[in-house]
């Protein structure tokens, strides 16, 4: 299933063969555990190239952040998210969950961090954009997924939702293998719960680039590329319940893509049982 990408939203392809990049987007690209050491460790190789170009470009548009500061506040929020104290703070939130007591202090505190870290990493990808550094624009607007993916594990809200749909995008646009795509899947399934209520509600129904609109369909082609049919079904339910506008479409889409490509048989089954489900109630309506 193949969805035109938007100039800020991008769109998972049905196969990564048929995926449209531009220039070195992809490259380097891999799927970065949701864990903080490990994401520090790929931001730090990242960002320490992009701070000697920066001391070396004497052109550089002197309106830019520094990426030395820039990095240092990212590096900082890495320590906090990391420190014993944080586990600490987690461990008694969680606690007080299971007591069906209110989440107060820490999933407020982790809304905002959240909030905070990935605006950072946009932040230094325009300005490696901006310094024709593409591949690591990419990279650390992508890093924006697994921490985004670590915050909502631990009960935090997510409502920077664009530069993490355009990251699980890309990444699913070049994995092939089924258990990383099952991997990503997992991931898109854990940030749609942690997503603001405000930018679930606040759907303008005429923008088929929503990120919230994208995230649910790209989780949808995620499970199908996957050929795993209990993901698909979820994928699929879920699509249904929460957009049931787009289903027909979508599995308009689905059925044209079953036939242009090889998926296998139970993988075209179920598309078809969805599509006619989904078609004749449109007819219907």
């Amino acid at each position: 299933m193949e969805f035109e990408p938007s100039r800020n939203l991008l769109t998972i392809s049905p196969h990564p063969q048929d995926a449209t990049t531009s220039g070195c987007y992809n490259c380097g690209m891999q799927i970065i555990p949701a864990d903080i050491v490990a994401i520090a460790d790929v931001f730090r190789d990242t960002v320490e190239e992009l701070i000697e170009v920066f001391e070396d470009e004497e052109s550089a548009d002197e309106q830019l952040d520094s990426p030395e500061l820039l990095a240092s506040a990212l590096f900082q929020l890495f320590d906090l998210l990391n420190s014993p104290e944080m586990a600490q703070a987690l461990d008694a939130s969680l606690t007080h969950r299971e007591l069906h007591a209110p989440q107060q202090l820490v999933g407020h505190d982790l809304h905002e961090l959240g909030d905070y870290g990935i605006n950072l990493l946009i932040d230094l990808a325009y300005v490696a954009d901006t310094l024709r550094l593409e591949e690591h624009a990419r990279m650390l607007e992508n890093l924006s997924l697994p921490l985004a993916v670590w915050i909502a594990r631990r009960g935090g809200e997510l409502s920077t939702l664009e530069p993490v749909v355009n990251a699980l995008a890309a990444l699913a646009n070049i994995t092939t293998e089924a258990v990383d795509l099952e991997n990503l899947y997992q991931m898109s399934s854990d940030i749609q719960l942690a997503v603001s209520p405000l930018l679930q509600t606040d759907l303008d129904k005429g923008n088929p680039n929503h990120p919230w609109r994208v995230l649910l369909v790209n989780r949808a082609i995620i499970a199908t590329r996957s050929h795993h049919t209990l993901l698909m079904k979820d994928a699929f339910d879920n699509l249904v319940q929460l957009m049931p506008e787009e289903a027909s479409h979508f599995f308009r889409e689905g059925m044209e893509q079953m036939e242009a490509l090889s998926y296998p048989e139970p993988v075209k089954k179920l598309v078809q049982e969805y599509f006619h489900e989904w078609s004749a109630q449109r007819t219907l309506h």
